[in-house]
């Protein structure tokens, strides 16, 4: 077996483990009376998505990956992946910069409220 093939098999498994994980807190989540239990198992279950979904887009870009490019197409091909990636860094950021104003608003009204529990979710 290659290291390809290996690595593609690893991204399988690492799937699967996954979507177990998925299913075993989204039941779990049912089952538990208080919320930050709740919570704490939705976070479990909605990092399980991401990773899964990372997993899979990794394993799409490792099977459409193009054995050989054509020399007339690897400009083409080079171009592509540059303004790919130039969009997604672009986006990234964005995403970071909402995240990071979220983070400051939740932090306003953490410190704001008196009650104790409210600061632990």
């Amino acid at each position: 077996m290659s290291s390809q093939e290996s690595f593609i098999e690893l991204l399988r498994v690492h799937m699967k483990s996954e979507a177990d994980m998925m299913q075993v807190c989204a039941g779990l989540e049912g089952r538990v009376h208080t919320a930050a239990a709740r919570l704490l198992l939705a976070e479990m279950r909605l990092d399980s998505v991401k990773h899964e979904g990372i997993f899979r887009e990794i394993l799409n870009v490792i099977e459409k990956q193009p054995a050989s490019v054509p020399e007339t197409k690897l400009w083409d091909y080079r171009i592509e992946s540059f303004v790919d990636m130039e969009v997604v860094r672009k986006e990234l950021q964005k995403h970071v910069n909402a995240e990071a104003d979220m983070l400051q608003s939740v932090e306003k009204v953490i410190k704001a409220t008196p009650d104790e529990a409210l600061k632990v979710l």
